[in-house]
């Protein structure tokens, strides 16, 4: 997608309502007598598709332009999706259904839009309205569409086709299913209706989901773990009690885990991926049994493929096209030695220890997980990343991670994966930029060779308004935190040396100045969600200070307006912040 300066664009018309980009060049062919053009047989993707073109041009002109479905018509047509006139007109063969790449192109006053029938012609829509008439979809609840007085087509001739096969922005911003949609995202981790499915994974740590303790521990033990001579579905270490996992060497183990496994398949038809992964703990089983195969192939994760491959075959006899994912992530990370994971095993790679001021290709720190990454890739027929994004521990806070991302989604890409879930703050807004990672990670993850800048500007400029250039000296302030000697990771603290009172009082006045010139009470709440780190920041950083300045009140007045639950992953963030504050001395 091409992107004019956003910049140049504010400078020019100074109204959000009018902002564009990436506009063609016009003729004298305006849409008086067009009309868009279905098949008979379009898939129920093209038919909505029709008609979000339809209601788009619309919003921008005020002119109606009718549906119709066949091509009988003989005025100038808008044709969606591929038909015999197609063929016709180009010769071109019908792409296969599943097919998501796409294209839109001009044959005198016609305009043709298709691609595969599930998904691929709704997204040649979307970019013919995002290309040429500067249509955003920025997050679910803020659209920007520009005001013309009339129609006006051009000659078109563009073709794109997408840089991951299953894109996952899990964002809670991200969720709504027509904002996924119009942002070509179509990967979910759980299953849910939207505009031309979805690709979407069952569950995650699933042994005691799959196996319970409290259904089977009590008469066989031997099921879980054996931890220090002991058979234990938990472990306690420092007061805090930790899950054990399955033994996966034992046969009666792995047949349970495949009749179950087999249960919601046949329950939950609309998945891609059943899983079949290990807790969200360590404490792998230490028997004799499972530990002869996790010696044998000089990692725990051995042992996993071991279990999980028989688990897909027999999986595969009954439902072909399934697959059976599990993740390669902390104990399991390292892969084994030998053993290869089947046609039909999905392997999830977790980079959850990497160093995210940096990219994986350029930090000492990440080469280990580097060196994982092109050993799965070189054996596993399906590799899947579940990145993050976010800082788990505080998503309200500032999180200096962006240089990173285009970088890490080419070197995935690079690497054979089939499909990249990028996790961030999932619960409820106020995550550090959530809107604009969301909306830059949809684009990257269809094009991973965008200019990030020109997309980062276009929403500064677009969803911020006239407060967009204040946003903007933040943002880059926050990013410019990150020095070559400056790591972090998942989990940055308030405390931590890369933040300075210079850096929370810099901020807090381009923030005092962004309030001040924003166009609207709109665009004024959209600026102070975009401050709440900063407040956030502060009131832990000092929070005897930010409850006398007034700090703590305004940070606590967008928390409580903007119906944020948590301010990390854990529950009861909220409480504890006003504690934290409040009780300060």
């Amino acid at each position: 997608m091409k992107y004019i300066s956003a910049i140049i664009i504010f400078l020019l018309l100074g109204n959000t309502q009018t902002l564009f980009a990436g506009q063609s060049f016009c003729r004298d062919s305006v849409s008086a007598g067009y009309r868009i053009i279905l098949s008979p047989t379009a898939s129920e993707s093209e038919t909505w598709a029709a008609e979000e073109l339809q209601h788009w041009l619309y919003e921008i002109s005020g002119e109606y332009l009718l549906v119709q479905r066949n091509a009988n018509y003989t005025g100038p047509k808008i044709v969606i999706g591929y038909q015999d006139i197609i063929k016709t007109t180009t010769g071109a063969e019908s792409p296969a259904d599943n097919d998501e790449s796409f294209q839109y192109f001009s044959k005198g006053n016609d305009i043709f839009i298709y691609g595969g029938k599930q998904r691929g012609s709704m997204y040649g829509v979307f970019s013919f309205l995002e290309n040429e008439f500067g249509c955003r979809w920025y997050t679910p609840l803020v659209t920007v569409i520009p005001k013309k007085a009339k129609l006006v087509f051009g000659q078109y001739n563009y073709k794109s086709t997408p840089g991951i096969k299953v894109r996952n922005d899990f964002y809670f911003e991200a969720f709504d299913p027509i904002w996924a949609a119009r942002n070509k995202m179509n990967g979910r981790m759980n299953y849910v209706k939207q505009p031309g499915g979805v690709e979407a994974y069952w569950a995650v740590h699933t042994f005691y989901p799959l196996m319970p303790p409290s259904e089977f521990f009590d008469k066989h033990p031997e099921y879980y773990s054996l931890i220090n001579g002991k058979r234990t579905f938990e472990v306690v270490k420092n007061e805090h009690h930790q899950l054990a996992q399955l033994c996966l060497s034992n046969k009666n183990v792995l047949r349970i885990i495949t009749e179950r496994i087999k249960q919601k398949i046949q329950q939950n038809p609309e998945y891609m991926i059943y899983d079949v992964s290990q807790n969200d703990y360590y404490n792998a089983c230490e028997c004799d049994k499972c530990q002869a195969i996790v010696k044998r192939e000089e990692a725990e994760s051995g042992l996993m493929i071991w279990f999980v491959n028989q688990v897909a075959e027999a999986v595969e006899k009954e439902f072909p096209g399934k697959y059976i994912g599990t993740l390669a992530y902390q104990y399991t990370r390292k892969p084994p030695k030998d053993i290869k994971p089947r046609k039909n095993v999905v392997v999830r790679l977790c980079p959850i220890e990497a160093c995210v001021a940096h990219d994986l290709k350029s930090c000492e720190r990440n080469k280990s997980f580097l060196d994982d990454m092109q050993k799965w890739a070189a054996t596993s027929p399906q590799l899947y990343i579940w990145d993050y994004v976010v800082n788990f521990g505080n998503y309200s806070m500032p999180y200096p991670n962006f240089a990173v991302l285009q970088s890490n989604i080419n070197t995935f890409k690079e690497n054979k994966s089939i499909g990249i879930m990028e996790q961030a703050a999932y619960q409820s807004r106020g995550g550090e930029f959530s809107e604009l990672k969301a909306y830059v990670i949809a684009k990257l993850l269809w094009n991973p060779g965008i200019n990030t800048n020109e997309v980062i500007d276009d929403f500064m400029y677009g969803y911020y308004g006239r407060a967009g250039r204040l946003i903007k000296q933040y943002f880059n302030l926050a990013q410019s935190l990150i020095t070559p000697q400056q790591h972090i990771k998942i989990g940055l603290r308030p405390t931590d040396t890369i933040f300075t009172d210079a850096f929370v009082n810099q901020s807090l006045q381009l923030f005092n100045e962004a309030v001040k010139v924003a166009d609207d009470e709109t665009i004024k709440s959209r600026v102070e969600l975009s401050a709440l780190p900063v407040y956030y920041l502060k009131c832990r950083r000092d929070p005897v200070a930010s409850r006398n300045d007034g700090t703590y009140d305004k940070a606590m007045s967008i928390i409580q307006r903007e119906g944020i639950t948590h301010l990390a992953e854990s529950e009861q963030t909220i409480e504890r912040f006003r504690k934290f504050v409040e009780e300060a001395k």
